[in-house]
């Protein structure tokens, strides 16, 4: 294991910059801030993770990683305007599954991937009841339920590898904040709109981009 110091490199100053001006779009209800900053911070943690990636990670890690990544920053871009929220959904659950992959590079614990699926599941369980019933189209629902077991498995795969990955809180903090922004996601789209939806949403899952690229730190 390494010692897992978060790096401020050019591609964390440049999200740190974008994020707070596209929260104000946000805010704004700005179409053009929203296509200008939202690329802009998701260009970031794409940046860090090359400036980070100098590699000492194994390559199945490292690909995955960066394959994972960059289906989140096309997914960003999709998400953008109305229209774009399935091949938005999409980009992502490929994304999600690329993590997924990733994690298990460095093997796995069953009694922590068993505690993963236990707390997550639960978690799962309440969005299920508090979700589906606000999603009306039968086919959106299963895509959405496909959507929740990808994401949870996410989450127990970053913790079922937790004592042999290098970066483990890098790791497990960033899947957990992309999980929870996800939440954020479906709350707009099939619950309630609201800006807290993005001034929550957003920093959690830029923070947890930023920080899954920190593990190609290693």
């Amino acid at each position: 294991m390494v010692h897992e110091t978060f790096v401020i490199n050019n591609g964390v100053k440049l999200t740190a910059v974008a994020l707070p001006l596209l929260l104000a779009a946000e805010y704004r209800q700005s179409r053009k801030g929203r296509w200008i900053f939202k690329p802009l911070a998701s260009l970031g943690f794409l940046l860090s993770a090359s400036a980070n990636h100098q590699g000492a990670a194994t390559p199945l890690f490292s690909k995955y990683i960066l394959l994972g990544l960059g289906l989140g920053a096309i997914g960003d871009v999709c998400l953008i305007p109305k229209a774009g929220f399935l091949a938005g959904l999409g980009s992502f659950l490929l994304g999600h599954l690329s993590l997924v992959y990733a994690f298990t590079a460095h093997g796995m614990d069953q009694s922590y991937g068993l505690a993963g699926l236990a707390g997550t599941g639960a978690i799962g369980a309440v969005v299920a009841r508090w979700l589906l019933p606000k999603v009306k189209d039968p086919v959106m629902k299963k895509a959405v339920l496909g959507y929740m077991a990808v994401i949870t498995g996410m989450v127990v795969t970053a913790t079922a590898s937790l004592p042999h990955t290098p970066v483990p809180r890098h790791q497990y903090i960033g899947a957990l904040m992309f999980y929870l922004s996800d939440l954020f996601v479906a709350r707009e789209e099939f619950v309630t709109k609201s800006i807290w939806n993005a001034w929550i949403g957003l920093p959690l899952y830029y923070g947890g981009q930023l920080l899954l690229a920190g593990t190609l730190a290693q």
